[in-house]
C-alpha cells in the first residue's frame, strides 16, 4: 500500500481539495484507495458529504485500547474502489491523549499496518493532514512513503515549507525515516505577473521535486466542495477535473514505475556528501548530492528500478559504506560496498 500524506501548516493552499480529488481519480483509474481525514476540522469528510457515525478520532481511541478492534466499522464506502475514514471535532483532543505515550508518533503506523494486513489490499492510502505540524501530522509523516506539499501562489505557503523541512530533519535524525517530498502548485492563475515570478522561484527552489502537474484556479472546484462532491462527480469536463486527472497520472507513474529509495547519513563536520554506486556508474554528480536536513543529518531519495545495487557514500573525497546498512560485501580495494535490494 502506497501511503501519501498531504501536508502544509498553512491553510487555504488546496490541501484538502487535492487530497480528495486525487484519491477519487486514483480509484476511478482502477486502484483501491482509502482516504483518511486526519484534520479535526473534517474538511475532507464534509467535502465528500459524509456524516460518519465513527470517525478517525474514535478509531484512534479504540485502537489504543484494543489493537485487534474491528477496523471495518470505521470505513465508509464512497464509490467503487473508494473508501473513507472520516473525521470529527473529537480528533482535536487526540494529540493530548497521545502526548504521554512512548509510541505517540507511531500509532497511525500501527493502524495502517492492521488495515493493510487485515481488511483489503489497498493500492493507495491518502491522508489529509491538519494545517499544523503537531502530533497527528507527525504520525502521518512517519507512516507515509510520500508527502505532497501543496503550494498556493503566495509567500506564506513557502514560509510554511521551511518549518516542514525542519520537522523532516528531526524525523530523519531521530527515526531515520522521512517520506519522499513532492511539491504541488495550486491555485495557479497565469494572468497575473506575480504568478509567473512565484512559479520561477519555486522551480529554482524545488528543482526535481516540483510536480509537473499544476492545479489552475477553477470556480467549479469550490462549487463541487459546497455540493459535497468531487470535481469528477460535479463537472467532469471542467478545468479542475482535467488538472486532477493529470495529477493522478503523474502520481501513478511516480509510485508504480519506480521505487523511491532513501539514503540517510548521520555524521559531523562534513562539507558535502554524495552517494555513488551501480545506479550512477559510481560517478559523483550534483544529482546524487545529499542535502543537509540538520547539522548532523544528510538525506537524499532516488528513483530506482527493481534490482540489486552496490553503493557507497563520498564525503570530502573519502569513500565509505553506509553505516546504517548492515548488508555489505568486500570491494576490490580492501573496503566494503553496501548492498541495496529494490523490490
Amino acid at each position: 500500500m502506497k501511503i501519501v500524506s498531504f501536508v502544509n501548516q498553512k491553510g487555504g493552499c488546496g490541501k484538502t481539495t487535492s487530497a480528495v480529488n486525487l484519491a477519487w481519480q486514483l480509484a476511478e483509474r482502477g486502484n483501491k484507495v482509502i482516504l483518511i481525514d486526519l484534520d479535526p476540522q473534517a474538511h475532507a469528510t464534509m467535502y465528500l458529504g459524509i456524516n460518519p457515525n465513527l470517525s478517525s478520532a474514535d478509531l484512534f481511541e479504540e485502537f489504543i485500547k484494543n489493537p485487534s478492534v474491528d477496523l471495518n466499522k470505521f470505513i465508509h464506502s464512497r464509490g467503487d474502489n473508494f473508501f473513507v475514514i472520516g473525521s470529527s471535532l473529537g480528533l482535536s483532543s487526540m494529540e493530548q491523549m497521545l502526548s504521554s505515550r512512548s509510541d505517540k508518533l507511531e500509532v497511525l503506523v500501527q493502524i495502517l499496518n492492521n488495515i493493510s494486513n487485515k481488511i483489503f489490499n489497498y493500492d493507495y492510502c491518502i491522508i489529509d493532514c491538519p494545517p499544523n505540524l503537531g502530533i497527528l501530522t507527525l504520525n502521518a509523516l512517519l507512516a507515509s512513503k510520500y508527502a505532497i506539499i501543496p503550494l498556493g501562489i503566495c509567500e506564506l505557503s513557502l514560509r510554511g515549507v521551511n518549518n516542514l523541512h525542519s520537522i523532516l530533519g528531526m524525523l530523519a535524525e531521530f527515526k531515520f525515516k522521512v517520506p519522499s517530498p513532492f511539491y504541488l502548485i495550486t491555485q495557479l492563475d497565469m494572468r497575473y505577473k506575480f504568478s509567473e515570478i512565484f512559479l520561477k522561484r519555486v522551480k529554482e527552489t524545488f528543482d526535481g521535486r516540483l510536480l509537473s502537474t499544476m492545479i489552475r484556479t477553477n470556480i467549479h472546484l469550490r462549487e463541487a466542495a459546497d455540493a459535497g462532491k468531487t470535481i469528477f462527480e460535479y463537472r467532469r469536463d471542467s478545468r479542475g477535473a482535467e488538472d486532477y486527472r493529470k495529477l493522478a497520472e503523474e502520481i501513478e507513474k511516480l509510485t508504480k514505475d519506480i521505487s523511491w529509495v532513501q539514503f540517510l547519513l548521520k555524521a559531523n563536520n562534513l562539507k558535502e556528501v554524495y552517494v555513488v554506486g551501480e545506479f550512477n556508474d559510481w560517478q559523483k554528480s550534483e544529482n546524487y548530492k545529499l542535502r543537509k536536513l540538520t547539522p548532523n543529518t544528510w538525506f537524499i531519495d532516488l528513483p530506482l528500478r527493481k534490482g540489486e545495487y552496490r553503493y557507497k557514500f563520498v564525503a570530502d573525497d573519502r569513500w565509505f559504506n553506509d553505516p546504517l546498512n548492515t548488508t555489505v560485501e568486500d570491494d576490490a580495494f580492501g573496503g566494503k560496498n553496501s548492498i541495496l535490494r529494490v523490490s
